[in-house]
C-alpha cells in the first residue's frame, strides 16, 4: 500500500504516486480530505450530488489486475442492491475515471476499530490491557454480527468497522470484500489472519467464513492483538472473563467450517449473552466465603448431597434435586437480597428466588445475600442454586435457538413464496406486454420506425423509436494508462468517465464482440409501446437513451436517460430495458444509443 497516514489529517496518495488533492473530480463526486488507508483502497471525504459522502479510491496495482477488478465490480453491484441496514454503510455509486477505479458510499463519522485498537496499544503500558474492554467488545461484535446475518463479507477485519461517538457500529467496506480476497489470492496484499482458511484457499464468502472473521475480531478486541496460533487465551489476559469466552473464540475460529456457528447473527447473540449479560464474567470482586449463606440445616444437608451426587454421576441425582427444590420452595422466610450490578432487590423468599432463576431474571454473576447475617455469594456458585442457574440458562438458550431456527425457516419460506409470486407476476406481465405489442404493430411501421401503439386512457399513443448508433470511442488519452490529465491539480474531461457501476472496458465495440445495431433495434423496437408508456406517464415527450448489453447474458446492465441515472423517467425506462433479452455473445459488451418520442 503506497498511501501514507492513519488519520484524517494525513495526505493520502493514489497508488500511482500522485496525490488526490481536495477538489479533484471523480464522476459526480468532488474529493475532500483523506480519511483512512485500507488494504486495497484509500478513503476520502467527498461531496456528491446529494451532499457529503465517502469515496474509496482503489490502489492502481489492484485495479489494474483484471481478475481483482472484476471481483470489486461484482462486490460493488451486490452491495449497492442491498436494502438499508443500521449496521451497514450504503454503497451509492462507482466508476472508472481515467485509470482510477472508485466507489462512493454514504458519509461516515467516527473511528476505525483498527485505530481505536492502536490507541489502546499505545496506552497499554499505563492501562495494563490493550483491548477495548468486555462491554465495548460485546456491543461491537453484536452489531457486526447483525450486519452480516444475511450477507457475506469474506474479508472482515478491524479496518472494516467504524464506531461513532454515540457507539453506533457500522461495517463500511462490504463492497470491497470480494476484491480484497481476490487481491490476497493474487499476492497483491498480505494474507490476513482474520480471513477464514477455506476462503483464502479459494472458497466463496459464506456465513461460516464470516463467523471465523467475527471470532478473530472478538479475540483481537479483547486481547488487543491479532488472532494467531499460540497466542494467549482471552481469560488469561483479560481481567474479569472466564474460560467460556475462550471456548467461544475456539468454536468460532475452528478450522473446520462445519464445527463453527452456522450464522454470524447466532454468534452475535451468544457473545452478547456472554459479555453484555454476564454469562462469561467472573465475580472475583465478591469476597470468598467459607460457607454459603445458610439455608437451614436440612437444606444445607441436601445441598451437600446434591453436590456429591453430581460429582459421582449417581442415578439418584435427579431425585436429590427434586428433594432440594421441594425443601427450598417450602421456605417462605423473606430474608434474601439479590444484587445486580450496584442495585439490591428484595427481600425475597427462597421460593421467589428460584422462580426468578427459572425465568432467567437471576443469573450467574448476581449475588445472593442473607440480610440477617450479611453473608454473600454468587448465585452461580451456590451449592444449591448454582445447578438450578445452569439448568435454567441451558433451557432458555435451547428455547432461544429453537425460536431462531423457526424464525429463519419462516423467513426463508416467505422469501420462497415472494420469489414464486414475483416470477408469476413477471410471466403474467410479459404475456400482457406481448399481447399489446402484437396488437399495436401494423404492416410497414418497422420501416417507418414507429415502434408500437399503447392504449392510454382510451387514446392511441404513437411512439417513434430511432435506429441505434454505437457511441463514439473514448479518446486514446483518456484510456486507463493513457496520457490524459493526471491527479493532482484538476479533473478529467467528461468523456473520460466510464458509466457508473458498469466499469465496462474502453474497447467495447472494438476488440470485443458486439451485436449488430440492426439486431439491437429488432429487440428493443418490439418494446416501443412500453417505452412510450413511460414517457406518457412521466410527462416526458422524448428521451435519449444509452444502454450497455452484456454479451454472455444478453441482458441490459446499464441505462442512462438524457445523460442521467435518476428521476421518474429513468426509473420507468430502466425497468423496461432491463427486462429485455438480446442475442448472446461469448464475450464482450455492446453499447448503443437511441432516441424515443411520442
Amino acid at each position: 500500500m503506497t498511501a501514507v497516514g492513519t488519520t484524517s489529517g494525513t495526505h493520502a496518495t493514489h497508488a500511482s504516486g500522485a496525490r488526490l488533492q481536495p477538489g479533484f473530480q471523480l464522476g459526480e463526486y468532488r474529493v475532500g480530505q483523506p480519511l483512512w488507508p485500507l488494504r486495497i483502497a484509500d478513503a476520502y471525504k467527498a461531496e456528491g450530488p446529494k451532499g457529503p459522502a465517502t469515496i474509496y479510491v482503489i490502489h492502481a496495482k489492484i485495479s489494474s489486475n483484471p481478475t481483482v477488478r472484476d471481483q470489486i465490480v461484482a462486490g460493488t453491484r451486490a452491495a449497492a442492491a442491498l436494502p438499508e441496514h443500521k449496521h451497514l454503510v450504503r454503497t451509492l455509486a462507482a466508476g472508472l475515471t481515467g485509470d482510477i477505479l472508485w466507489i462512493a458510499t454514504e458519509d461516515l463519522e467516527g473511528s476505525l476499530v483498527k485505530d481505536l485498537l492502536q490507541k489502546k496499544r499505545m496506552g497499554s503500558a499505563r492501562a495494563g490491557n490493550a483491548g477495548l474492554g468486555t462491554r465495548a467488545t460485546g456491543n461491537l461484535v453484536v452489531g457486526v454480527a447483525a450486519a452480516l446475518g444475511d450477507v457475506h463479507h469474506g474479508a472482515l477485519a478491524d479496518e472494516s468497522i467504524v464506531v461513532n461517538r454515540a457507539g453506533r457500529v457500522r461495517v463500511i467496506d462490504l463492497a470491497l470484500g470480494a476484491g480484497t480476497i481476490a487481491a490476497m489470492t493474487a499476492g497483491l496484499v498480505p494474507h490476513d489472519s482474520s480471513v477464514a482458511p477455506e476462503v483464502l484457499a479459494g472458497g466463496a464468502p459464506s456465513g461460516p467464513g464470516d463467523v471465523y472473521s467475527i471470532g478473530a475480531l472478538l479475540y483481537e478486541c479483547l486481547v488487543g492483538a491479532p488472532l494467531e496460533r499460540g497466542g494467549p487465551r482471552p481469560s488469561e489476559v483479560v481481567q474479569g472473563v472466564n474460560s467460556q469466552i475462550d471456548d467461544l473464540v475456539a468454536r468460532a475460529c475452528h478450522k473446520d467450517p462445519d464445527k463453527r456457528f452456522g450464522r454470524a447473527d447466532v454468534l452475535g447473540e451468544v457473545v452478547g449473552e456472554a459479555l453484555n449479560k454476564g454469562g462469561a464474567m467472573m465475580t472475583s470482586a465478591v469476597p470468598t466465603l467459607s460457607t454459603a449463606p445458610s439455608l437451614g440445616e436440612q437444606q444445607v444437608s441436601l445441598a451437600a448431597e446434591l453436590a456429591t451426587a453430581a460429582a459421582s454421576g449417581s442415578m439418584n441425582a435427579a431425585t436429590t434435586v427434586d428433594r432440594a427444590l421441594a425443601t427450598a420452595l417450602a421456605d417462605s422466610n423473606e430474608k434474601w437480597l439479590i444484587s445486580k450490578g450496584k442495585l439490591d432487590y428484595g427481600p425475597f423468599s427462597l421460593a421467589d428466588v428460584i422462580a426468578q432463576i427459572e425465568k432467567g431474571e437471576i443469573v450467574a454473576g448476581n449475588i445472593i445475600m442473607d440480610k440477617d447475617s450479611g453473608a454473600r455469594v454468587d448465585v452461580g456458585t451456590h451449592a444449591l442454586l448454582g445447578p438450578m442457574v445452569d439448568q435454567a440458562r441451558q433451557r432458555i438458550d435451547d428455547a432461544r435457538r429453537a425460536q431462531a431456527e423457526v424464525a429463519v425457516q419462516s423467513r426463508d419460506k416467505k422469501k420462497g413464496v415472494a420469489l414464486y409470486a414475483t416470477i408469476g407476476l413477471g410471466v403474467l406481465g410479459a404475456a400482457v406486454a406481448v399481447y399489446f405489442i402484437i396488437s399495436a404493430v401494423r404492416g410497414d411501421e418497422a420501416a417507418k420506425k414507429v415502434a408500437g401503439i399503447e392504449k392510454v386512457d382510451g387514446a392511441s399513443l404513437n411512439v417513434k423509436v430511432t435506429m441505434p448508433k454505437a457511441p463514439a470511442k473514448r479518446p486514446g488519452g483518456h484510456r486507463p494508462g493513457g496520457g490524459g490529465n493526471r491527479p493532482g491539480g484538476g479533473s478529467y474531461t467528461k468523456g473520460s468517465e466510464d458509466m457508473s457501476l458498469d466499469m465496462s472496458d474502453e474497447d467495447d465495440g472494438g476488440g470485443s464482440s458486439t451485436l449488430d445495431m440492426g439486431t439491437v433495434y429488432n429487440v428493443y423496437s418490439h418494446f416501443g409501446g412500453q417505452l412510450g408508456g413511460c414517457l406518457q406517464r412521466t410527462g416526458a415527450g422524448s428521451a435519449s437513451i444509452g444502454i450497455i448489453i452484456d454479451g454472455p447474458s444478453g441482458r441490459v446492465t446499464f441505462v442512462k436517460v438524457d445523460g442521467k441515472q435518476g428521476g421518474a423517467t429513468w426509473a420507468c425506462l430502466n425497468g423496461v430495458l432491463r427486462g429485455m433479452k438480446f442475442p448472446t455473445l461469448k464475450s464482450g459488451r455492446t453499447r448503443a444509443e437511441f432516441d424515443i418520442g411520442i
